[in-house]
């Protein structure tokens, strides 16, 4: 790994602040006129944090010229996972009538009456309304992806692996065709799923809608 004045600078300031450095030396980009690898992108925390993660970097470039990095921790998260009501498979008969027999008007008569309902009609719902689990960690499906973008990732992933086999220059211009081909096609398919979006849009279509969908094709969770 060569040494230049950068590098020193990292290095005196994690000497300076105490810090550490993830990175095992596994490059981070490769330049594909030349055929060659570097780090240049470096991962840095507290000294707490050091031994509880992993750090690796992706075997796939994922488009770009920067292999995307992987921090993986032992450490345990305590937020459970989303829930959510499935109302099309609750026991509606169930339900209204637990909800007649416990939700009566002795509930006026406790001390915080308005709990008291709440925590009724909940434990009610739970009886009769499954839930479903989301991994919170799960990313959510993105209207614009279909087979066509699939496929063009596909191709472009393997023909990464043969120039990384044999980094000819034929294999680095079909790398680069079939990177580009992916490029376009995820782009092409993304602006088709906004206009088709936006041509079904109404003035009484709700800003709830609306958002909601924004959120979708951009690939955030609600």
């Amino acid at each position: 790994m060569r040494q230049d004045s950068r590098g020193q600078m990292i290095e005196e300031l994690l000497n300076d602040y105490n810090l550490c450095l993830l990175n095992t030396g596994e490059p981070t980009y490769r330049h594909h006129s030349h055929h060659s690898f570097s780090v240049p992108d470096v991962s840095i925390c507290d000294p707490s944090l050091a031994l509880e993660f992993d750090w690796l970097t992706h075997k796939d470039l994922c488009g770009s010229d920067h292999f995307p990095i992987i921090l993986k921790t032992s450490l345990r998260d305590d937020e459970p996972a989303a829930e959510h009501w499935k109302f099309d498979r609750a026991d509606w008969m169930s339900f209204r009538t637990l909800c007649m027999s416990r939700l009566s008007d002795e509930l006026a008569l406790s001390e915080d009456p308005v709990a008291q309902f709440t925590n009724t009609l909940i434990e009610i719902a739970n009886q009769t309304i499954p839930k479903s689990h989301t991994s919170k960690n799960k990313l959510p499906k993105v209207p614009w992806f279909n087979d066509a973008c699939k496929q063009a990732i596909k191709e472009r992933k393997k023909a990464q692996r043969k120039l990384f086999r044999n980094p000819t220059a034929e294999n680095v211009l079909a790398f680069k065709q079939l990177k580009a081909k992916a490029r376009h096609i995820i782009k092409t398919q993304k602006k088709t799923s906004w206009q088709n979006f936006c041509s079904s849009l109404t003035s009484k279509t709700k800003p709830k809608t609306v958002w909601k969908a924004i959120r979708k094709i951009k690939g955030k969770k609600s």
